[in-house]
């Protein structure tokens, strides 16, 4: 093993090419399972679910109109004061971007 291999002869020029042959081969493999990847992935949307869906925001809009608190308007839909404010923030960025 303390031989270097050269491409100076046949032998040398041969586990060269089984080399290059099996690294082509790696990388399409690498290639056609990122395409096999991509393709599964398409329309799907990543990242976490949504807290509160479009219904449950509107609904939650119209108490805080109605004089209901942040907190209790959160606590009706089980989730923080933060995720209320952040959702709230986030549909009327949606809505304004669309209308």
């Amino acid at each position: 093993m303390a031989q270097l291999i050269t491409s100076d002869d046949m032998w040398g020029e041969l586990v060269f090419t089984v080399f290059a042959a099996t690294a082509k081969f790696q990388r399409q493999q690498i290639v056609k399972g990122t395409r096999e990847g991509l393709d599964a992935a398409r329309g799907r949307v990543g990242g976490r679910p949504r807290a509160l869906n479009a219904e449950q925001i509107a609904d939650a809009a119209m108490l805080l109109r109605a004089g209901q608190t942040q907190a209790a308007v959160a606590g009706k839909l089980g989730v923080s004061r933060w995720t209320l404010r952040r959702s709230l923030e986030t549909d009327s960025d949606g809505a304004a971007a669309a209308g």
